[in-house]
């Protein structure tokens, strides 16, 4: 057995000497295939037992793979595949075949380009292992075929002369720092089907500017493009889940970015340092906003904050210098410890109903703050919420430091309900206290979306606030001119027709009601269509209008004013013998006729 293995060895050797020498040629002359295929030891002691030494004086083989020695070898048909643990180079990539399938494990480090087989000796190659072709310095192109469906954890880190990779769409998994440090990568497809983007996958990829992302992705793991210094082109696919923490983290390239509404939490640091970042859309479904998550994004001139957040994190956009006016919506309970910290254009804060605490330094070295809001919501106010001081910084704690003197915003004016902490926060800091009116958070209509008038009948509409204490003024208009309204609400039917009423508060917030106007569609005349009358008689005549509802004003004339009069109120008064006929009509041109015959 001694013998048999020392046999074995010295021809492995003899073998990869050939191999180094062919390789140390040149790469692209000469297709290189080498396959091992060792016995079985059932005991590592037996080549110990075997009292092997060898001491060979030979040039460093720098292109030769270790593993090609190193390699596990066991006979296996448990799964009907006969041959188990076999190493393989083709085309000066190693493959290792298992379980009836292969994987590329390592390369020549010589190698400029890796075209990764999709099958070796009949077996696919389904996999590139994890460090396969880590800090290959000579590498720049790679593909990738379709039988490929996972590369793995940093199988191409460090390749720093990698500009090229083209991945299947058979392509199920990359592990995390797959492309880390790849310097000279300016773009990548990832292929559909693809769900997550893994852990630090493409960071510090310093010259990455474009990326397709697919359809089906969920989750952007940590770091995932942390120091992506160039990145701009990309759209964030519908559907996606998860920003993990730092995913964005030092993409100072970045103008845009729209955050999809499934996503619900961008995590602590995701955007941080995006110094270009000057359109931030964020969409509704968002509920949490991270540590940090936007801090340092100083291009950010407009933030609107869907009403759909819920938790606003710690220094989340501290120096956002070019932000100007911030509204807060009532999900948000805390506004995080330093969350706005040294916005330095921040000029107008407005926290809406529901905010219950304002962290320390929230709004701290805002120097151009003129105007905050502040409701009756708001039970806690932190330390220098809005303070400026001579020089400021966040320590590697995360802690604001502020130097002295301090002071508040030269301008600042704090407006709240009396007797509230915000009334009493701004004597406690000195600052200037305008007592606000309670606004309405809505406002409805008590008679409801929609109803139905009649002309001569006024209705009065209630317009409802919410709270019952606001104090905001109410404005009625009508849409048209059938119905009136005036300042108290009261409506005027003036003719058939439809009309939208509005009632808006001063603060913005509206209801309508549609009204139906209804006018006279007939009328008549009580006595009939004839009588007779002579002469000197009278007649009191009286008209009926439908629909019942409908109050008109009447008027009546004589065909023959010698013959019969008619007055305002419908008397007939007899003049001398002949026919005549009395006609009334209502406001909206209705008319009815009487034929009156005087005798002598």
């Amino acid at each position: 057995m001694k013998r048999f293995m020392a046999i074995w060895l010295a021809a492995a050797l003899c073998v990869a000497l050939v191999g180094g020498a062919v390789l140390a040629e040149g790469q692209d002359d000469v297709p290189v295939e080498l396959e091992l295929d060792a016995p079985a030891l059932s005991d590592a002691s037996e080549m110990d037992d075997a009292g092997l030494e060898l001491d060979l004086d030979i040039a460093p083989l720098e292109n030769l793979q270790p593993e090609l020695a190193e390699a596990p070898v066991s006979n296996d048909s448990g799964d009907g595949d006969s041959v188990s643990n076999k190493i393989v180079v083709k085309k000066y990539i190693t493959y290792e075949i298992a379980g009836g399938q292969a994987t590329a494990i390592t390369a020549d480090r010589s190698l400029t380009s890796a075209n990764i087989m999709s099958e070796v000796n009949g077996y696919p190659v389904t996999a590139i292992a994890p460090n396969a072709f880590q800090g290959f310095t000579k590498l720049w192109t790679v593909t990738v075929p379709d039988s490929v469906t996972e590369i793995g954890e940093a199988a191409f880190d460090s390749c720093t002369a990698l500009v090229s990779v083209t991945l299947p769409e058979s392509l199920e998994a990359i592990g995390p720092r797959a492309f880390a440090n790849c310097t000279k990568l300016s773009h990548i497809d990832l292929p559909e089907g693809l769900s997550e983007i893994s852990e630090g996958m493409f960071e510090n990829c310093q010259i990455l500017w474009k990326i397709a992302l697919p359809s089906t992705l969920r989750v952007i793991g940590e770091n995932a493009f942390n120091k992506c210094l160039s990145l701009k082109d990309f759209t964030l696919p519908e559907g996606l889940q998860e920003i993990n923490e730092g995913a964005f983290e030092l993409c100072e390239s970045m103008i845009r970015v729209t955050i999809p509404g499934t996503v619900s939490e961008i995590a602590d640091r995701a955007f941080k340092d995006c110094k270009d970042l000057r359109k931030l859309t964020l969409s509704s479904g968002l509920t949490t906003i991270g540590n940090s998550a936007f801090r340092n994004c100083d291009s950010i001139r407009k933030l609107s904050l869907p009403a759909t957040v819920e938790e606003i994190g710690s220094l989340a956009f501290a120096y956002c210098e070019d932000l100007t006016t911030l509204s807060i919506p009532g999900r948000v309970e805390t506004v995080g410890y330093g969350a706005f910290f040294h916005c330095g254009d921040l000029d107008q804060v407005s926290l809406k109903s529901g905010v219950v605490t304002v962290g320390d330094y929230a709004f701290a070295q805002c120097k151009k703050l003129v105007k905050a809001e502040i409701p009756l919501s708001v039970t806690e106010m932190g330390q220098d919420v809005f303070t400026v001081g001579k020089a400021s910084a966040i320590d590697e704690n995360g802690m604001v430091q502020l130097s002295e003197p301090l002071k508040q915003p030269a301008k600042l004016q704090i407006y709240g309900r009396p007797d509230t902490a915000a009334s009493d926060y701004a004597a406690e800091y000195g600052i200037p206290f305008v007592v606000q009116k309670i606004l309405a958070t809505s406002v409805s209509i008590a008679e409801g979306k929609s109803a139905t008038i009649y002309v001569g009948h006024p209705m009065q509409l209630t317009a409802v606030q919410k709270p019952a204490n606001a104090e905001t003024k109410v404005k009625w208009t009508s849409s048209s001119s059938s119905v009136s309204v005036n300042s108290s609400g009261l409506l005027t039917p003036k003719r058939a027709g439809k009309a939208v009423i509005t009632a808006r508060t001063e603060n913005g917030k509206k209801a309508t009601i549609t009204i139906k106007v209804v006018d006279a569609k007939s009328v008549k005349i009580d006595q009939g269509k004839s009588a007779t009358l002579k002469v000197g008689e009278t007649l009191q005549l009286t008209a009926t209008v439908s629909p019942a509802q409908v109050t008109s004003k009447l008027s009546w004339s004589s065909g023959s004013k010698k013959i019969a009069t008619v007055s305002s109120t419908g008397l007939v008064k007899a003049l001398k013998k002949g026919t005549v006929t009395i006609t009334v009509k209502t406001r909206n041109g209705k008319k009815a006729k009487i034929k009156i015959k005087v005798v002598g």
